[in-house]
């Protein structure tokens, strides 16, 4: 009998196909995605089947954020828009802005409120599978593609740490790439269709950071599609395929004026769109380098631990969640589909792979990152550039699948050491090794300034000089436990590469010896890779990270001195706001959740509010500015020791917090009868330091208001008042009474872009008083002022993608039903015949 196990044979010593190979397509088909359905539900089987919720921190905090938002449409049914319990008030649109036209993903998000994570990492298995069979028509490349993205330790970070947003965009990435494939090679009418709605669909993930590094992979493989057409003067079919893109994005874009057109507008005034003081800016360079990837820390993409994971973590960064892993296999692999395939599509992956990871490493390459931040369109928009990591792995993941069809079809050599890829193979193994038995060989394990670092606490907490010896012993005792702790994870992870490597290649041996068929070998490889990545990603999420918390909410504490604000606000009819102090203005949105807060926790903020918090909230001493937090409508201010100026009301023995009353704060909605130009924002952020600034009868604007004259026997108090009527996100009343021509000032945020007023239903303009609030000009006697907000990039893009969605949808159902009804009457006609 033959040696030849890649096929069998029967009784009769007939030779038989093997077992996978006499399936038909679609049960091969069949078995692939029910393996990967396994591998999802398997992974997050303490979620589905134990009773447990996944709940990040970050969740935690937007759902803090957002319940103003979702209390005012479980309300109403209508969107809120505007969220008045963070910051002192600001627009929704980043926080919970949901897409109203329904759409695919639509049905995805149905399916996650029973069925989170895996009814959307289903969706990302199943796209990257259907990605690179597309590209090379085999289905176990298809698999081991999935598996090595949807495992990659980004994932589970992510997830642990709640930012769903981030993860879902990823699990839509595989099927945007594949709609932009699919309008290459097939160009036309459908093609557009098909682009545009799986770019819609990417878009309205809500994380358009990832969907602009997808854009940025597939800007590269369109040029290299364009060179390629212009060598094999094929340029009619290339312009054709750009036309059914450009058309696609073009679509796409119209589908998600809502809720995109809204956010754009937004962004102008925010912390990344404007700079200190209003003007046109974005994010500083340091600002958006924070979190650039360390040269040497690329290695982590290999040998998961080498920079001591998150707890022992010794990378330049300030601290990270957990490596970029996406096993050493994975890369070589994805080397082998660069080098040995000689396609568009592996030379466009290759080459995006190269100019990703350069990217990643932000402030650590300036030379290559800092003309793009300064000159390319919306690079300079995004912070953290280790996240371009994400785009590196899906990236790697589909040459790692196209790799593996290239070992496949490599031809019998008469030696196996004259074969590239197993030179290669030795090479990556040999390097590995050197590498643990050189203890790192460039790694030292150490920052660059810990040692310093340490110095310094050591002396302060023993409070001794830095320079006493005993220090510097001390210091010394303690990096060394920690150098032989970070070697020993690095030591432990680089031999679980190896393993992983030699273990596939074993697997390779047999294949070449053909001892074992290909579908033994590729299956082998997708376990391989597998166990490798399962292994690293229990250590960012397993169970503990999990809780039996019925919902987000009760993940949100309420405490004591919560409790007793909350009595006060119920006993009285006007609205006021907090400062909470408990670990800083802008490191928690707990307070939000209970309270209209001055505090909060968000990335895009206003930028007239940040202004606030650097210039006015605290004085120059470092100190809270009285005057600022009555302005604000600020009745109560939490915090572990006394605030100046104010009371004390409560104390929560549990927590350690006093609850402060600040004396003299102003109601939500005032009149004042004086004017005082400031020509600079320096000069208003200058005048609302001051604290014999009346500012209940004095406002600071940047241009000259004329008022009139208030009675010289009556104070304003007596001779008017402002009385707020209705006050929710969308809609504020006030009942307005004056003798004379003032300025009623209302304790909200001024926000240009949606809010309008009127008086007595006639229209007026808002105008900014206090450097961050709204005005409004009331001539003498009984008004009801008005200010509403109801945007009209909401109501457009609203119209907007209703009207595109619906052409685009409607489209393509009736191409395909068309073709559908054409192929079935085709095949009619040739039984017939």
């Amino acid at each position: 009998m033959s040696r030849n196990r890649k096929s069998g044979a029967d009784s009769a010593g007939v030779e038989t196909a093997p077992a996978w190979d006499r399936l038909s397509d679609r049960w091969q088909h069949a078995v692939c995605l029910g393996l990967l359905t396994v591998l999802s539900l398997s992974f997050f089987a303490p979620i589905h089947f134990g009773g447990k919720q996944l709940i990040g921190s970050d969740t935690v905090n937007w759902r803090a954020t957002a319940e103003s938002v979702l209390q005012y449409e479980e309300e109403t049914g209508d969107a809120a828009l505007w969220a008045k319990n963070v910051f002192g008030g600001m627009p929704a649109y980043m926080i919970s802005y949901r897409s109203i036209v329904p759409q695919v993903d639509t049905v995805v998000s149905v399916l996650r409120q029973f069925f989170w994570p895996s009814s959307h990492f289903l969706v990302l298995l199943f796209g990257m599978y259907a990605l690179v069979f597309f590209l090379s028509r085999s289905k176990w490349a298809g698999v081991l593609a999935a598996v090595a993205f949807g495992l990659t330790t980004y994932l589970p970070v992510l997830l642990s740490a709640g930012h769903n947003s981030k993860f879902v965009a990823l699990c839509y990435a595989p099927w945007l790439l594949l709609g932009f494939v699919y309008g290459l090679r097939r160009p036309g009418i459908l093609a557009s269709l098909v682009f545009a709605a799986l770019l819609s669909v990417h878009l309205r993930a809500g994380h358009f950071q990832i969907t602009y590094y997808l854009l940025f992979v597939m800007l590269i493989w369109w040029l290299t599609e364009g060179v390629t057409a212009v060598r094999g003067k094929t340029t009619g079919a290339f312009v054709n395929s750009t036309l059914t893109l450009l058309a696609g994005g073009v679509l796409a874009a119209m589908m998600v004026a809502q809720p995109y057109l809204a956010q754009y507008e937004y962004k102008a005034f925010t912390i990344r769109g404007s700079s200190p003081g209003g003007g046109e800016g974005g994010l500083g360079w340091d600002y958006a380098m924070g979190w650039s990837q360390g040269f040497g820390e690329l290695i982590t993409l290999i040998v998961a631990d080498a920079y001591g994971g998150s707890e022992a973590y010794w990378g330049e960064k300030p601290f990270t969640a957990g490596p970029h892993y996406v096993t050493a296999l994975v890369v070589f692999l994805a080397l082998v589909g660069a080098l040995r395939q000689r396609t568009v599509a592996t030379r466009a992956l290759g080459i995006s792979a190269v100019i990703i990871l350069l990217f990643s490493l932000g402030s650590n390459l300036a030379v290559v990152n800092r003309p793009m931040f300064d000159y390319f369109p919306l690079f300079g928009a995004f912070r953290v550039p280790e996240t371009w990591l994400a785009a590196f792995a899906i990236v790697s993941a589909a040459l790692a699948g196209l790799g593996m069809t290239s070992l496949i079809k490599e031809p019998p050599a008469l030696s196996v050491m004259t074969s590239r890829p197993v030179q290669g193979y030795l090479a990556f193994v040999i390097i590995l090794a050197l590498m643990v038995i050189g203890d790192g060989l460039f790694l030292d394990f150490e920052r660059s300034d810990e040692r310093a670092n340490i110095v310094q606490q050591i002396a302060r907490s023993n409070q001794v000089s830095p320079d006493d010896p005993r220090v510097a012993r001390a210091a010394d005792e303690f990096l060394e436990q920690m150098g032989d702790e970070r070697r020993a994870k690095f030591s432990a992870d680089a031999w679980r590469s190896i393993l992983a490597l030699l273990a596939a290649g074993g697997l390779y041996a047999l294949y070449r010896r053909e001892t074992i068929p290909s579908a033994v070998l590729q299956a082998g490889l997708v376990v391989v890779v597998v166990v490798d990545l399962w292994g690293v990603d229990r250590r960012y999420f397993d169970e503990s990270k999990l809780t039996r918390a019925s919902s987000v909410e009760s993940e949100i504490p309420q405490f004591e001195f919560d409790r007793y604000i909350l009595e006060q606000d119920a006993a009285t009819p006007d609205p006021f706001r907090v400062l909470s102090l408990e670990g800083g203005p802008t490191t928690t949105a707990r307070p939000s959740f209970f309270h209209e807060s001055l505090s909060g926790y968000h990335g895009a903020k206003l930028r007239l509010y940040q202004d606030f918090l650097d210039q006015i909230l605290i004085t120059p001493q470092g100190g809270l500015n009285i005057q600022a937090l009555r302005m604000l409508n600020t009745r109560y201010v939490v915090a572990r020791g006394p605030v100046p100026d104010t009371r004390l009301a409560f104390t929560d023995e549990q927590t350690g917090f006093g609850v402060y009353e600040v004396d003299g704060y102003l109601p939500r909605a005032f009149l004042v009868d004086s004017i005082v130009v400031a020509e600079s924002a320096e000069s208003t952020w200058s005048l609302l330091r001051e604290n014999d600034l009346d500012l209940r009868r004095v406002a600071v604007t940047s241009e000259h208001i004329e008022l009139g004259s208030a009675s010289s026997d009556s104070t304003s108090e007596d001779s008017a008042s402002a009385v707020v009527t209705r006050h929710t996100p969308r809609r504020i009343e006030v009942d307005v009474t004056t003798d004379s021509k003032r300025l009623l000032v209302l304790s909200e945020i001024f926000y240009p872009a949606g809010w309008k007023a009127s008086i007595n239903g006639e229209p007026t303009e808002i105008e900014r008083v206090n450097y961050l609030l709204r005005g409004v000009v009331v001539p003498p006697g009984e008004h009801e002022v008005v200010m509403s907000f109801n945007p009209s990039s909401h109501r457009i893009g609203l119209w907007m993608a209703g009207v595109s969605t619906i052409l685009v949808y409607g489209l393509i159902v009736v191409i395909v039903g068309y073709r559908m009804a054409r192929s079935r009457s085709d095949g009619t006609q040739e039984d017939a015949d």
